[in-house]
């Protein structure tokens, strides 16, 4: 279970506290920007960024600019690498034409240009000059050229011209200066994610954006990085306004390393956070059904320009509310787990205007409905749903929950596990959530997987069987209910898992549920080299070589099902020899939702210690190397010979 919002915002209070300073309160107000920033960024493109290329992504945004996306920004390796007569020059290769003839055609495509700078005295990327002590003269510059945004970053900062002055001194120092010379008519995103300068405390005084990662590091195309950072930026509600917005990075939907769900979750919390809307992928790879919906871009984009607030979570199911200029709130209820749920809410948290009914839009599927005040939905693992919630909906119908193969104790999110040839009980179930009128009989039917069996055990449950010899993977289930006034679908995903058989097994012979590695993948027989899939050598421990067992990096996880059919676990613990004295990992063993098992903490300087773990009765199974509480640089942690027995 991942740390809830809250619990982060309560250790951050003593920095929420801090005062702003005196520099800092004499700094004239960011200028009018009537809504978060769109637009598309080139940073995948990296130093392979060019003048054709640009020009490319503004004609593929042509598209994309009636949805709202107008800035193209060139993120770094724009610049020559040195100035030209004390001026700023773009890269004569990359850039023949230079910046202002850019910003021209832009502008006459209806397009605006964005260029990133640095504070310090260098670029981040490219070896291009950085502005410290350039500051006036680069802003007239890009003035003088058309730019119309600019991302100011926070690298090579000359820090030993700034004696006894910690980070966040040496930021209120460097920044305005740039803030003034742009002037009024340029938005001003400040990218100094470095979590010593908060600029959250201050940044809203003078920039149109400001970055809120705690760490120097771009967002990753994957769940868990999103997922992070979306909790981070989260914390920042309190200091952002309209005209002053934050930051929590890139829109990564068309990269391709997240579902479909994903990227759909992250432009959800991004809207609701009235956080810039910046593409990174190919303008035209970026999926427009999800970054092209126009209702769920009013709602980033709203007038009233406030961020959305958690008004409930449990640390797995969170609710947001956002309030809109016309007295509507847009709620999203956001799945984190790894199972579909359901989240549910009470209308007296929600804030919403009195009323004896509302009107429930939801912004995905378009699908309208009624409530008395509360909401619910059956949401997909990892997805959400988005509602806007306003007075009204007298002719519409009651707003209706329909789940399927709901978990059978909260919190769990594991999909449910069919093993082949196995009956399992799938139930499904229709709630009258809006409670505005009568939903009538339902008509309900399952929908399964070619070759898989639904036999009806009651008018809404089904018995449901994997087919033999089914191999492990994930299926999903579908189930219909017809209403007289709509029909209704819900999935479920099932995953087929087989139990280890009679006896003693390895488990690097088994296959497990899900697994995770801090560096690289698990790897069977061999420890974690690189970070590709067998790449590794021998496990060794104290020159002790093991032939079977799991390679792995703290922190790890790998998870197997065990349908309540084994004993005992046992295997050598280790830090492999390939980390030689470094490292230190403590190995547990937990079983169902508990630990049953561990080594305390091992170093690379010790030999390998038997762990021997019961298990006996347990679902599942997991083997955990956690980090012993310092770096995880040299965690190379060995599962050598990991065998489970059962019966």
């Amino acid at each position: 279970m991942r740390t809830s919002a809250a619990a982060l915002a309560a250790a951050l209070l003593g920095v929420l506290a801090l005062p702003l300073s005196g520099a800092q309160a004499r700094t004239a107000a960011p200028p009018a920007v009537e809504a978060p920033p769109m637009g598309w960024n080139s940073r995948t493109l990296g130093c392979s960024v060019s003048e054709t290329s640009v020009r490319q992504a503004a004609d593929a945004m042509a598209g994309l600019s009636q949805a709202g996306y107008r800035y193209v920004i060139i993120d770094d390796c724009w610049l020559a690498p040195q100035r030209t007569s004390g001026a700023l020059a773009a890269h004569p290769t990359r850039f023949p034409s230079g910046i202002k003839a850019l910003a021209d055609h832009l502008h006459g495509r209806g397009l605006k240009l964005g260029l990133a700078l640095s504070a310090g005295t260098k670029a981040c990327a490219g070896g291009g000059p950085g502005s410290y002590g350039n500051e006036a003269a680069d802003g007239a510059l890009l003035a003088a050229w058309g730019v119309d945004y600019l991302k100011y970053d926070w690298c090579n900062i000359p820090t030993a011209d700034f004696p006894g002055k910690t980070s966040r001194d040496i930021a209120e120092t460097l920044y305005p200066r740039m803030r003034q010379a742009i002037g009024d008519s340029m938005v001003f995103a400040m990218n100094n994610e470095d979590g010593n300068s908060v600029p959250w405390l201050w940044g809203g005084q003078l920039a149109t954006t400001w970055r809120t990662n705690v760490v120097n590091r771009p967002i990753a195309d994957s769940y868990s990085t999103m997922l992070g950072i979306w909790e981070t930026n989260s914390l920042r509600a309190d200091h952002a306004r309209a005209g002053s917005w934050a930051d929590p990075d890139l829109i990564q939907a068309g990269r391709g390393g997240m579902t479909e769900a994903e990227y759909r979750s992250q432009f959800t919390l991004w809207a609701v956070g009235a956080a810039p809307l910046i593409l990174q992928a190919d303008p035209g790879r970026a999926p427009a059904s999800i970054v092209a919906n126009p209702k769920v871009i009013a709602v980033d984009q709203d007038r009233l320009g406030a961020m959305g607030r958690l008004v409930q979570s449990d640390g797995w199911y969170h609710v947001i509310s956002k309030p809109l200029e016309n007295g509507d709130r847009a709620i999203v209820l956001f799945n984190e787990s790894d199972r579909q749920a359901t989240i549910s809410v009470k209308g007296s948290r929600l804030k919403l205007p009195a009323a004896p009914r509302y009107r429930v839009e939801d912004l995905w599927t378009g699908a309208v409905s009624s409530t008395t005040g509360d909401l619910a939905a059956s949401v997909p693992a990892h997805g959400s749903v988005m509602y806007r919630v306003g007075p009204g909906g007298q002719k519409d119908p009651s707003l209706a929950l329909f789940e399927l193969d709901p978990a059978a104790v909260l919190g769990d999110d594991r999909p449910s596990v069919f093993e082949p040839g196995l009956e399992r009980e799938v139930v499904a179930r229709v709630v009258d959530v809006g409670r505005t009128g009568r939903l009538g009989e339902a008509r309900v039917t399952l929908a399964v997987p070619e070759g898989w069996q639904a036999r009806r055990s009651g008018e809404a449950s089904w018995a449901v069987t994997a087919p033999a010899g089914a191999q492990q993977a994930e299926h999903t289930l579908t189930a219909t209910a017809v209403l007289a006034t709509r029909t209704l679908e819900a999935t479920a995903v099932a995953t087929v898992a087989h139990a280890p058989g009679p006896g003693r097994s390895y488990l690097s012979d088994l296959p497990w549920l899900r697994s995770t590695s801090h560096w690289g993948p698990v790897e069977r027989d061999q420890n974690v080299g690189g970070q590709g899939q067998g790449d590794g050598t021998p496990l060794t421990i104290e020159g002790v070589v093991h032939a079977k067992g799991l390679g792995t990096h703290a922190r790890a996880d790998i998870e197997f099902y065990t349908a309540g059919r084994c004993t005992t676990v046992e295997f050598q613990a280790g830090i492999d020899d390939s980390a030689g004295s470094a490292g230190s990992v403590d190995f547990e063993v937990w079983a169902d939702g508990g630990r049953v098992a561990h080594s305390g903490v091992l170093t690379g300087a010790q030999p390998a210690k038997k762990v021997t773990a019961s298990v006996e009765g347990a679902t599942f199974v997991r083997l955990v190397a956690a980090n012993g509480g310092d770096n995880v640089f040299s965690d190379h942690a060995d599962f050598a010979d990991a065998t489970i027995t059962c019966t």
